[in-house]
């Protein structure tokens, strides 16, 4: 069988996007690949969660010595690589050891030389990247990397009009946005029921268990599987997230959606969501300006949410915009891109 290499890493500092990148495309290939996923001290919890998508982890002892992972490689490997140390010289030495090489980008920064270059942000065209002659490039939502439990052909009909809140800030939620959100549905409507799904590395659950007391119809979810967030998914009204991949899961399940900028990273991403108007609402609280009339996050979002009551019409709009771009097809398209490396 073929032989697939993850190289990411996922913890309370960074986040888990890397991670969860890297196994939505182990989901697509599992049928054809034997994998292996190397990094950096993983938690029990992220060892347990690449382990249960039935990659074998392989466990390195330190991110910032980067020749310790030649030594887990093989020449028959595809090697994919995410995360923002691996650059045009280590990019270089990986390749010249391996089969092929898989750069799953975010950045938009440098000279690529990987074999395959993957970036599922919107808005982008090759001219955005400086790459080597031979570098295939796969660009935008057509080839969204997430696992497949969020990604139907047929769709997932209609969401329902008395559904709960739907709220996750990603994997770690360094700034603890999630009470900020919490405090907009109450200012909004402190009746209204909300489900809120919490990353493994949240910084402070017990102050959002608090919160319930102001929230009573507050439910707190964590560590959830794909099946659970789809169901989670579906049954919501409306969907708060940040700017990552959680809300390109929200876009493909067909879902109105509130987002928001939670790391510097994330700007592209939302970009592409607000001029698309594939969400109600994204907002850039890192990114006013004193041209901007600075006004709190709770306050735009408890705004943005009273905006989707009284204005179905737009959220059909913005659900009818996701499913332009969110087809279900993407594994498709990159099982037939990792066919072509083993060809």
């Amino acid at each position: 069988m073929n032989r697939l290499l993850f190289r990411a890493d996922g913890n309370a500092q960074i986040g888990m996007g890397h991670v969860m990148r890297c196994l939505a495309l182990a989901d697509i290939l599992k049928a054809d690949f034997s994998m292996r996923f190397a990094i950096t001290d993983p938690t029990p919890a992220v060892h347990s969660l690449i382990e249960s998508a039935g990659v074998t982890v392989v466990p390195l002892p330190d991110s910032a010595d980067k020749a310790v992972f030649w030594g887990d490689i093989h020449h028959e490997d595809i090697v994919v690589l995410d995360g923002y140390s691996f650059d045009e010289t280590f990019q270089r030495a990986v390749r010249a050891r391996v089969r092929k090489l898989v750069f799953i980008d975010d950045l938009v920064k440098g000279h690529q030389v990987a074999d395959v270059v993957i970036n599922h942000a919107g808005g982008l065209s090759e001219t955005n990247y400086d790459t080597a002659a031979y570098t295939k490039l796969c660009l935008g939502p057509h080839y969204a990397l997430l696992r497949s439990d969020f990604l139907r052909p047929e769709g997932y009909g209609h969401s329902p009009s008395d559904g709960p809140i739907f709220v996750s800030l990603g994997g770690s939620d360094h700034q603890n946005t999630s009470l900020t959100v919490l405090e907009a549905i109450r200012q909004a409507d402190a009746t209204l029921p909300v489900r809120i799904v919490l990353g493994p590395f949240h910084p402070n659950r017990e102050s959002v268990e608090a919160f319930k007391s102001q929230l009573p119809n507050l439910t707190i979810l964590q560590n959830l599987s794909a099946v659970q967030m789809v169901d989670e998914l579906q049954n919501c009204s409306l969907a708060i997230t940040a700017c990552s991949t959680i809300a390109y899961e929200v876009c493909a399940v067909n879902r109105p959606l509130i987002a928001i900028v939670t790391a510097d990273n994330q700007t592209q991403l939302a970009q592409f969501l607000s001029e698309e108007k594939l969400a109600l609402s994204v907002n850039f609280p890192t990114l006013l300006t004193r041209s901007i009339p600075v006004i709190a996050l709770d306050k735009l979002l408890r705004l943005s949410i009273q905006s989707f009551f009284f204005s179905p019409e737009n959220a059909a709009e913005t659900v009818a915009n996701q499913r332009r771009f969110f087809d279900g097809r993407s594994p498709e398209r990159l099982r037939h891109i990792f066919q072509e490396l083993t060809a």
